[in-house]
């Protein structure tokens, strides 16, 4: 099936292609679950830019294609750029491939799919005005970006532009869709590509364009602990979420890092890991995939760096309360941070 990418590198278009077992809300005492009823923030709706495209008579894009860019703004011409037409709106290929586009079968197919899993967005609407109202009460003078919906050709999981947050609905059908075998999609990336999992997405996924990491350090702590500050704001933000809906592990995995945690922590220290700057052994902790290549591959799930990140995190807002969160992520010290949470795992 065609896949749509022709993004070049370069641009300023952000894409995202998006991890006690139950709710960490369910502790018996939470300080994150605080009474939100009443911050004031504009109700979320969803615009729905996937279906604009798909609606529009394939002969009349140039036509259309004013109105889209008044409902949508810069994001519009961004998005045609990323996947469709690099050459804009106002290049002559951009009306082609456009109509390519929403002509392609399978295109068309999917955005059927989209229509029948997500005929409306109450449920996300109501996650983002909880989620919001949320990040207004620790960050009330902050802007709030627009949520919309797309479809990116299956390239992308979200997509971020000035202030505009895409969510791309056909990166969310469900593990058993057609669609993800046909694209050889793993399965430990399609297990997490269904409707559960596309709230807390979308809030890391905003979280992560808005907060960028230390630029003056780039080793393995400074890498796990900026995950630990966007994991713990988004433990903020969403704080009946379930852990495993955010860290996107399953139970059972996060029941092996959990029994596990002195373990990975010893093979960190053990093996100088905590300062290394080397790239290719800070992806093996970080990055995404079924395992960490050197933990037990049965149960062990990938990104247990990023989980002892917020592990590192959550211990070190609960032993200093007097830490507010925008002073947490405002701290650019990831050894302070590590220094003062206490942490150390049991045997």
């Amino acid at each position: 099936m065609t896949k749509f990418n022709t993004m070049k590198k370069g641009s300023a278009l952000q894409f995202i292609f998006l991890p006690c077992l139950a709710l960490f809300a369910s502790c018996s005492h939470n300080p994150l679950n605080i009474d939100v009823s009443a911050i004031k923030t504009p109700p979320v709706k969803i615009d729905r830019l996937e279906r604009d495209m798909f609606s529009m008579p394939p002969d009349s894009i140039a036509a259309c294609t004013p109105a889209l860019e008044q409902k949508y703004g810069p994001f519009y011409a961004r998005l045609v750029m990323g996947f469709i037409n690099d050459g804009g709106l106002r290049d002559s290929g951009y009306a082609t491939g456009l109509k390519h586009f929403i002509t392609d079968k399978d295109m068309r197919n999917a955005y059927r799919d989209c229509e029948k899993d997500y005929p409306e967005l109450s449920f996300l609407e109501n996650g983002f005005d909880d989620a919001f109202k949320h990040y207004k009460y620790y960050f009330p003078d902050s802007a709030l970006p627009r949520v919309i919906t797309i479809m990116s050709g299956f390239n992308y999981s979200l997509v971020y532009y000035r202030h505009t947050l895409g969510i791309s609905l056909e990166m969310y059908l469900g593990q058993s869709s057609l669609f993800y075998q046909m694209l050889a999609f793993p399965m430990f990336r399609t297990a997490y590509m269904s409707r559960s999992y596309m709230l807390t997405d979308a809030v890391y996924g905003w979280l992560k364009s808005i907060y960028v990491p230390n630029e003056d350090k780039n080793d393995f702590l400074s890498r796990i602990i900026h995950e630990g500050k966007l994991m713990y704001l988004e433990d903020a933000l969403l704080p009946a979420a379930a852990d495993t809906l955010k860290i996107k592990y399953t139970a059972r995995q996060l029941q092996y890092c959990l029994a596990n945690e002195y373990n990975i922590w010893a093979y960190i220290i053990g093996q100088k890991v905590l300062y290394s700057t080397d790239d290719i052994l800070i992806q093996k902790f970080t990055g995404d995939g079924p395992f960490t290549p050197m933990f037990n591959h049965d149960y062990c799930p990938a990104r247990t760096g990023n989980w002892i990140g917020w592990r590192i995190v959550r211990s070190y807002m609960k032993n200093n309360a007097g830490v507010t969160i925008p002073q947490l992520m405002a701290e650019k010290s990831a050894d302070r941070i590590l220094a003062l949470s206490g942490y150390k795992p049991s045997k």
